[in-house]
């Protein structure tokens, strides 16, 4: 056309004839949607895209989001520069949370933290929880009330297992509950992509990621253009086949005593449960474990709060200290618990620079953002660091132990990509191609992209909701009735429903 737009046309009732037609600007946004259910030639629907969010909300859109498991941002930078994902603007860059774990990340979404541990087993006080019994009723995951579809967290290791027929099995899932359900917002999560990824890593994540693409393409015409789509993922994926780190083992090693009560000072407690880039120690003498942990090959830093409550960073060749300036305010008007804000954070470097930031710094200080004190705001030292190798790792060091989680470790480890922690019988199973729970890129960013509009091209995950709900995303912290949950058990087995009828193929 003139104007750089074109027509793509789509046969969705398989008679040689297109019926449907998505129209494309000259920026490749898809911009208008034609419907002919005659298949007579004539476009008799037409239903304009580009809306803004008080002209969906006067048309009465509904709106679907989609969580996704692992998806690293990167990939889906990559196949919207390819072409697919058109509904949407690119994709933003979502940091999570670090510890960069599932349970942590969407409790800071939907405003809910702290969750109580790291992953389904951590100590609580008195004892190591068992994690399997604590993860099948899920009771790391605060977040799962304010969930429409899920699969229940009993069913994860055998959709681990096939991950592919179990994607298919929750995108259909939430199709059709969300067709039926007639809500005005509906929210669905699927577990398998993380599968998809530890067994396969890239691949696993291409194949996923087609799918959904035509997944968005189904609800669309379905609904014929009257919905709004936001998708987003709880952290990256690293891509990277990795060995296991036997630190409890290493930890006896070096003559403590690993076990799952503390009763003396050389005693540790070490969860190990998930297989992640990232482990937690519970301890009496965190300094000491920190130092002796960093020497273990695979481990990149270890984190610990000292007596004058500074969080203490380490690496190999350095140790540095954060501290922040901190206020205490309801995190919104629908979040009546209060929580401490970091308004002001420091870096000091004791020897070497473990977070590689002391170029960053000196610019901020060039730059008359850092005071007499050494501490800058926090929004400026997120910009300054939101693309750095470890992204906003000042402030996410911080917030690992303020608030995040109730029983925080006393040491958190930081894992090299190529490594990961955990369990030893799962890393048995599987030969992992992909991870997460670092500090790394890769690791901390997912990716969010909403047919609402542009967000900001890096985004914190605490800050997501909010920025969502201001495109017009109607999204709120009160908490999915427990009635209105479906959890996606009616078939579990090697009899899970095929996504057959729910994709849209290209012609």
């Amino acid at each position: 056309m003139s104007d750089g737009s074109e027509d793509w046309h789509y046969d969705l009732n398989g008679d040689g004839r297109p019926d449907y037609c998505e129209r494309r600007s000259a920026a490749g946004r898809v911009i208008l949607l034609r419907f002919d259910p005659n298949a007579d030639g004539n476009y008799a629907e037409q239903v304009d895209r580009l809306l803004s969010k008080d002209e969906v909300a006067d048309r009465r859109d509904r709106h679907l989001v989609v969580m996704l498991d692992s998806i690293p941002h990167h990939m889906v930078q990559e196949l919207w520069h390819q072409g697919r994902f058109r509904y949407f603007p690119p994709p933003s860059a979502l940091i999570s949370p670090f510890p960069v774990m599932t349970d942590l990340s969407f409790a800071e979404f939907f405003g809910i933290s702290p969750s109580p541990g790291v992953e389904s087993e951590y100590y609580d006080g008195t004892t190591l929880t068992d994690g399997y019994a604590t993860y099948a009723r899920e009771g790391n995951a605060p977040w799962i009330m304010h969930v429409d579809y899920y699969l229940q967290f009993l069913a994860h290791s055998v959709a681990y297992l096939n991950p592919h027929r179990w994607y298919e099995h929750e995108l259909g899932k939430i199709q059709r509950h969300f067709y039926r359900s007639g809500k005005d917002y509906f929210i669905g999560y699927v577990v398998t992509t993380s599968g998809l990824g530890a067994w396969e890593g890239r691949n696993g994540h291409q194949s996923a990621l087609v799918r959904l693409d035509r997944f968005c393409q189904h609800v669309m015409h379905r609904l014929r253009g009257r919905v709004q789509i936001t998708l987003l993922s709880d952290h990256g994926h690293n891509l990277v086949n990795s060995r296991r780190i036997p630190l409890s083992k290493m930890l006896a090693r070096f003559g403590y005593r690993v076990t799952s009560r503390i009763s003396g000072p050389m005693d540790v407690v070490v969860p190990e449960f998930g297989v992640v880039t990232c482990a937690a120690i519970y301890t009496q003498r965190a300094a000491d474990v920190a130092r002796d942990v960093i020497g273990i090959d695979g481990i990149e830093q270890t984190l610990y709060v000292d007596s004058s409550g500074d969080v203490v960073v380490q690496d190999l060749e350095g140790v540095a200290r954060i501290r922040a300036i901190v206020e205490s305010a309801a995190e919104s008007e629908t979040t009546p618990s209060e929580r401490p804000i970091a308004t002001r954070l420091r870096y000091q470097c004791e020897r070497g620079d473990p977070f590689k930031l002391l170029p960053v710094i000196d610019e901020l200080r060039r730059s008359g953002q850092v005071d007499a004190d050494g501490f800058i705001d926090d929004r400026a030292l997120f910009e300054a660091t939101r693309k750095h190798i470890y992204p906003d790792a000042i402030y996410r060091s911080w917030r690992a132990f303020h608030g995040l989680m109730v029983h925080t470790p006393d040491v958190l480890v930081s894992v090299k990509d190529g490594w990961h922690c955990g369990s030893a019988l799962m890393s048995w199973i599987c030969d992992l191609q992909a991870a997460h729970g670092n500090l790394g890129r890769l690791s901390s960013y997912g990716f969010v992209m909403t047919t609402m509009g542009e967000l900001p091209d890096i985004v914190r995950m605490e800050d997501l909701r909010q920025e969502l709900m201001q495109l017009g995303v109607p999204l709120s912290t009160a908490s999915t009735k427990e009635s209105s949950v479906v959890s996606g058990m009616s078939a579990i087995g090697p009899l899970a429903p095929t996504l057959a009828d729910s994709v849209v193929e290209e012609q």
